[in-house]
């Protein structure tokens, strides 16, 4: 506080006009001033929610269940794939057994295309033998014709028998490019997958705790800022005092310019103008100490933010390094391996479509043959009666029909022939129809089943990846601008450097202006009391009115009114932050 040198003098009017402007210059830096530092502060606290915010997102998406749900499907596709060199393996042992069914019952139906041309050989025979002979006219034509359609069965029987044969054949290479893929590639693939699946939960683990430790160090800020909004108070009561100060010079002048003023009479005016003097003086020397300890408080936690900001970027640098090489996270890399296990089984789809195409019509085929080998076998019964019926008709007409008997019997002999490559064919194609079933039931295995585990793994994987990115940017891109915002309002918020001098300016002047004149009113109290009455009650605060008292007398009615309530600094602002 300033020495101040008491005098007396006749009185005249103090001109506070001086005083007065800078009193109100002061008013409106504080209020410009303090106003831009709550606006910076709020901007750092919805910044901080956004930050919790996004990290929040992020460990949601790293969640136990998640991580679970992940390694579960990771698990389930490698071993599903696992399983296709084995799968693989038995489909060409299949193929591979059509494939030897069809060269054998080929030899068989060889046999029996050449046994059909020596009956066709013997049908001639009947017709040119059985020529003098009326009965016998139409017989050879019959058998000739039953003969033919026989030969043509075979034939059919045997075209269809050979595009099997090459479609097998065909399949048998399809399945072998597919097998050597699978030998090549999916042992790596599998062993990537089952590794990366055990990284994922101790990944997930090590970027929530980092999170988590983010979100402890941004609340701890927002406690802080809170604190520095509670300390900004000191604004509005700087603002305030200010306002009473002026407003004590404006009741006395009303005082002075009134009715009792003007009784007062010269010395007792100018001692109760000496106590306004005194007594403004004294409430700037208060609030200028109270201002500057408050903002000393501002700067301090004010330092401490950027310390913990520091942290927060450490942290985010701590969570950066969990990326690769090429600074993508951890689930790329592992989203690459089960991309690169989707695509092969997808290109293992296309390579298998006519593989499975011959996998589908192997079963249609094997009965249509065995509709053929039937009609076959019925020609062949038809032919060995018809020829039947001829010897025992020539039997009746003696050495005329004895030629035509010959024929006839050579008929059933050869007929007979095809009875042996027939059944042949026939359990060949009762092996071939299991077997062709059993690769149907094995249809689309390796593509279907796999596929389904594999693509909803690698949508979980996609998903959470790309929900970690945007956690980590936003992070990163919040956690930046945290520390610049807290750095910049580090000026912004220093309001005793700024306003400081301007505070000082307003008390130097009012002391100046208290040690002109005298303060002693004790005599007065009646007198001046309703004007100091009015004085007292602009007051808000408690050491206002101790001041006050130490200057001018109070009326009993003044000393009852209400003080006012303190407030909790920690739970001022506690709706506005969380």
């Amino acid at each position: 506080m300033l020495k101040r040198n008491i005098s007396t003098a006749v009185y005249l009017p103090v001109d506070r006009s001086g005083l007065d402007g800078k009193l109100a210059a002061a008013h409106s830096r504080l209020e410009k001033k303090f106003l831009e530092g709550g606006t910076v502060l709020i901007a750092i606290v919805d910044i901080l929610k956004r930050l919790i915010g996004s990290l929040d997102e992020l460990t949601g998406a790293l969640d136990g269940q998640t991580s679970n749900d992940t390694i579960a499907r990771i698990q389930a596709t490698a071993k599903q794939l696992a399983e296709l060199p084995g799968f693989e393996l038995t489909r060409k042992g299949r193929f591979e057994s059509l494939f030897g069914a069809c060269r054998t019952m080929q030899s068989s139906v060889d046999d029996m295309r050449d046994t059909m041309r020596y009956l066709r050989t013997f049908a001639i025979t009947v017709k040119i033998t059985g020529a003098g002979l009326a009965e016998f006219a139409g017989f050879a034509d019959e058998i000739r014709e039953r003969i033919q359609s026989g030969a043509q069965e075979v034939d059919r029987f045997s075209v269809q028998l050979a595009a099997m044969h090459s479609q097998l054949a065909r399949a048998q290479s399809f399945s072998g490019e597919i097998s050597q893929n699978y030998v090549d590639t999916v042992p790596t693939i599998v062993r990537e997958l089952e590794r990366d699946a055990g990284k994922v939960a101790e990944h997930h683990r090590n970027l929530v705790k980092i999170a988590n430790e983010v979100k402890a160090l941004a609340r701890g800020v927002q406690g802080k800022i809170a604190t520095v909004l509670s300390a900004l108070q000191i604004g509005d009561i700087t603002r305030q005092r200010i306002e009473h100060i002026r407003s004590s010079f404006e009741i006395f002048d009303e005082f002075r310019n009134s009715a009792e003023g003007a009784a007062l009479g010269e010395d007792a005016l100018a001692r109760f103008d000496g106590a306004i003097n005194h007594l403004a003086a004294a409430q700037m020397d208060e609030t200028l100490s109270d201002f500057q300890r408050e903002c000393r408080k501002v700067m301090e936690n004010m330092s401490r933010f950027v310390d913990d900001t520091r942290d927060i970027l450490a942290l985010r640098d701590q969570m950066h390094r969990q990326s690769d090489s090429e600074g993508r996270n951890f689930l790329s890399g592992l989203e690459q391996n089960v991309a690169r296990a989707s695509a092969l089984v997808s290109d293992v789809q296309d390579t298998s479509t006519e593989a499975d195409t011959v996998a589908q019509s192997t079963g249609e085929t094997a009965q249509s043959l065995i509709q053929g080998i039937e009609i076959i076998r019925s020609i062949k019964t038809d032919i060995h009666y018809m020829a039947l019926n001829s010897n025992l008709r020539c039997s009746k007409l003696g050495d005329e029909g004895r030629s035509v008997n010959v024929v006839s019997g050579e008929l059933r002999v050869f007929a007979e022939k095809l009875e042996d490559p027939a059944n042949a064919v026939l359990a060949e194609l009762k092996h071939f129809e299991a077997a062709a079933e059993s690769l149907s039931q094995d249809r689309g295995v390796a593509g279907r089943n796999i596929s389904q585990p594999m693509n909803e793994a690698l949508g979980s994987i996609r998903e959470v990846s790309a929900r970690m990115d945007e956690g980590i940017a936003a992070f990163e891109r919040e956690g930046q601008e945290v520390f610049s915002k807290i750095s910049a309002a580090i000026g912004t918020l220093d309001f005793e450097h700024e306003l400081g001098d301007v505070l000082q300016d307003c008390l130097e002047t009012s002391w100046s202006i208290a040690d002109l004149s005298d303060s002693d009113v004790s005599a007065l109290g009646e007198e001046i009391g309703a004007a100091s009455q009015r004085i007292f009650k602009l007051y808000t605060m408690a050491s206002e009115r101790d001041i006050h008292r130490r200057f001018l007398p109070v009326a009993a009615a003044a000393e009852a009114a209400p003080k006012a309530v303190a407030v909790n600094d920690d739970e001022l602002f506690e709706d506005a932050l969380f």
